[in-house]
């Protein structure tokens, strides 16, 4: 799995995103991939050893799932995730600090 390999922040709220969604573990990984790379469906697919038509029924399984329109849109949900999780890191490090 290319989450386990990577150990981030970003491995965690997309982990994190992808259980609030109820994803798959292979959605979960196509929207890391997604989150940190931008890849193409096509590159996509070779990243994960799927077709690009597996890639773009994940993607559009995912949208459903998340309800967003676009993968723009689905890209500043996991963005937003990602500032509502570093502002409650940062509350939390701050009350710690006091």
């Amino acid at each position: 799995m290319i989450m386990k390999q990577e150990p981030s922040h970003l491995a965690e709220i997309v982990s994190f995103f992808a259980l609030h969604h109820g994803l798959t573990k292979r959605e979960r990984e196509i929207v890391y991939c997604l989150s940190k790379h931008g890849y193409s469906n096509k590159r996509l697919g070779n990243e994960l050893g799927i077709t690009e038509k597996t890639v773009k029924n994940h993607i559009a399984k995912i949208q459903e799932k998340t309800r967003a329109s676009s993968t723009r849109e689905l890209l500043a949900m996991v963005l937003e995730q990602f500032t509502v999780h570093h502002r409650m890191m940062a509350d939390k490090a701050m009350k710690l600090a006091l």
